[in-house]
């Protein structure tokens, strides 16, 4: 559940952002493991696809998603969520 604050997404717990950042930590560190491990197989949606480099079936990534993740405009932004949850944490701290 969210509460919605106009151009901010609001969680309502501490534990959704918790949640929210985990599924972020989670895709990126995904995405980091297969550029470590074999860069030759991923490719960006759009972009040419050379199947004699990177084999019959590439793994895609969808770059218009992860732009999402540090889109400014966009209500799951990486920087919004962990400046929403530290204010939440701060309050909590302070009552």
């Amino acid at each position: 559940m969210t509460a919605d604050s106009g151009n901010t997404t609001v969680f309502v717990e501490k534990r959704q952002y918790e949640q929210a950042l985990m599924r972020v930590g989670r895709r990126l560190q995904s995405l980091g493991q297969l550029l470590e491990q074999d860069p030759k197989r991923v490719v960006g949606i759009g972009f040419p696809i050379r199947p004699e480099i990177t084999g019959p079936r590439p793994l895609e990534i969808d770059l218009a998603d992860l732009r999402g993740l540090f889109d400014a405009s966009a209500p799951q932004n990486v920087g919004r969520l962990l400046a929403e949850y530290q204010s939440l944490l701060a309050a909590d701290t302070a009552s």
